[in-house]
């Protein structure tokens, strides 16, 4: 009981997060700050988390084994808040990096999770692939 309020309060502060990144209204530098703050909040260090390979991802968010819905849940929303915060700062290979690990994480929950204020898992992750299906097709811009 006491997780999952820390979860849905995490999830709310992620909600405002990401449409504070997605308006343009909060420097995506100060988000990162953000995403890794609300991460340690939830016993989630984020840093290591972006630096594993997807399959050590899902494994540290499972001890004994089985996925933890409420972690993997949340460690989903902050990498899909990371691939708008990256997105906005032009690092187009690590928001379509970002998006993967949160889609593997959301294929590790129940999709009609739901955590108050936020889209089901399903929601999200349709969206994520919508996402990174654009980025992906995008054609490269000039530099010049």
């Amino acid at each position: 009981d006491y997780i999952l309020r820390i979860i849905e309060l995490a999830g709310r502060f992620l909600a405002e997060l990401r449409r504070a990144v997605m308006e343009g209204g909060l420097d995506p530098h100060r988000a990162d700050d953000d995403i890794i703050r609300i991460g340690q909040r939830a016993g989630l260090d984020v840093e290591l988390l972006r630096r594993v390979d997807l399959d050590t991802l899902v494994l540290l968010l499972s001890p004994g084994g089985e996925p933890e819905p409420g972690r993997v849940w949340l460690a989903a929303e902050l990498f899909a808040v990371d691939g708008e915060r990256l997105l906005r700062l032009g690092e187009l290979e690590g928001a379509a990096d970002a998006w993967r690990r949160a889609l593997r994480l959301y294929a590790q929950v129940d999709p009609t999770l739901v955590v108050r204020g936020v889209p089901e898992a399903r929601t999200r992750a349709d969206e994520l692939r919508r996402a990174l299906a654009d980025l992906v097709d995008a054609p490269p811009t000039d530099a010049a």
